[in-house]
């Protein structure tokens, strides 16, 4: 049973004041990490952060490896989209009926059972590409129905005034174990072999199962389910759509990751085709974006308050130039540092959509807006991806992640003319004018 913890969800505090205020709230500045479960939380799936991407590129490479094709890749990307789409919004009403924290739980110990199974067939040398989109359903399954939950559950792990901290640094989880998995990953194909990477990745998802049984917080009270959960999706459907500025943000934000990140399910064929640097270099390829993810969201916790609005189309313009920019660079090193420039444009874009999602919507909504929101960022590059594998396949690469960017960067015109971010604008103007005393 897990023991009670103090109201408002910012159990285990430290750095309390003489007022008896707690030091975390005093400052936006990586605040979350004050809170002894969140750090616990953060520790855990940055653990298993790493191992997936280290699964990823693997996987990546063995799938390039049995079929000597681009559009197999987004076929393999297309398999884990589809099943977030469609379970991701099954999973906010679950999110919004169940206990979260077990909820992630049960998710942990189901991925660990998942990735077990690839671990054993790549050690027989039975796997085969089918067995790889049977994977990558099974996961994205699995993920569909409880990320709505684990985004949720965050405002449990801290206070409100360090919810944008604690977002900012789940940014950083991601692409942190994009930093450290694919350099690591590249290293170990290429000294140990490429199933020592699936190994280490059911190893990360034994910490992280380790990190939340440790989690202490009080039991969330029972949500009558007064509807059906037909009538729930339904509902959280409505809000989102009838919402404004949720709209607008939840399609702009599936748009980004529609069009400017398939690229990274191509990479593999960069690496061994156009740049000619093999595994080794394959990783540090994918670990250039999160690099420039890693500092986007460590300068957004650091400065915490920002206008959403306005900064996430800034950013989605710098976006879709980089990614441009990095299609037709003729020259490896120039590439690394415009995919650095890509992945933090693109990961500042996604943490300030998150961040105005979750003060905007009701806990009772949250969880079904969360899958939503899900839906079109994890599900909109997978979703990407095939349709860039098969214009890469007729078009060549480069020139398929080129149109990608270039669509992206059209895209930012109706945002710009929005309600949302005209509202910011003139609230923005408004806050420089007033006078400081």
């Amino acid at each position: 049973m897990r023991r009670a913890a103090p109201p408002g969800g910012a159990n285990n505090a430290e750095a309390a004041l003489p007022d008896g205020s707690i030091g975390a709230a005093a400052t936006p500045r990586l605040a979350a990490l004050r809170y002894h479960n969140y750090r616990l939380y953060w520790t855990g799936q940055l653990a298993t952060n790493v191992g997936t991407w280290m699964q990823v590129v693997a996987a990546g490479w063995l799938v390039l490896q049995l079929t000597d094709s681009p559009a197999y890749l987004g076929l393999n990307a297309a398999f884990q989209g589809v099943p977030i789409v469609v379970f991701a919004l099954v999973g906010g009403v679950v999110a919004d009926r169940f206990d979260r924290y077990r909820l992630m739980v049960a998710a942990q110990a189901a991925q660990l059972l998942i990735d077990v199974a690839l671990a054993v067939l790549v050690a027989l040398g039975a796997v085969n590409v089918g067995q790889i989109f049977a994977y990558s359903a099974c996961m994205a399954v699995a993920n569909g129905l409880t990320t709505p939950g684990r985004q949720a559950f965050v405002p449990r792990l801290v206070p409100r005034e360090a919810l944008t901290s604690a977002v900012a640094l789940n940014s950083s989880l991601w692409q942190g174990g994009a930093v450290i998995g694919p350099t690591i990953a590249g290293l170990v194909l290429a000294v140990w072999g490429m199933a020592w990477n699936f190994y280490l990745n059911v190893a990360s998802d034994l910490v992280n199962l380790g990190a939340m049984l440790l989690i202490r917080v009080p039991s969330e009270p029972a949500r009558p389910a007064a509807l059906s959960p037909w009538t729930s999706l339904v509902q959280g459907a409505r809000y989102a759509l009838g919402h404004a500025d949720v709209r607008t943000l939840i399609a702009a934000t599936g748009l980004v990751c529609l069009l400017g990140r398939p690229y990274t399910q191509l990479m593999p064929v960069f690496a061994r085709d156009v740049f000619h640097v093999g595994p080794e270099g394959l990783g540090v390829m994918l670990a250039m974006p999160s690099i420039g993810a890693v500092a986007a969201v460590a300068i957004i916790g650091f400065v915490g308050n920002l206008d959403p609005a306005r900064w996430f189309l800034r950013a989605s313009v710098a976006s879709a130039l980089a990614l441009g920019a990095f299609a037709a660079s003729p020259a490896y090193a120039l590439s690394l540092a415009l995919l650095v420039v890509v992945g933090a444009a693109t990961s500042a874009a996604t943490a300030l959509a998150n961040t105005a999602l979750l003060h905007l919507v009701d806990d009772r909504l949250r969880g079904r807006v969360m899958g939503y929101f899900m839906a079109a960022t994890w599900g909109g590059w997978r979703m990407g991806a095939l349709p860039t594998g098969l214009l890469a396949e007729v078009l060549g690469t480069p020139l398929a992640v080129g149109i990608g960017a270039a669509l992206l960067l059209l895209a930012q015109l109706p945002l710009a003319r929005s309600h949302l971010v005209r509202r910011d604008a003139l609230a923005g103007a408004a806050a420089e004018s007033e006078p400081s005393y």
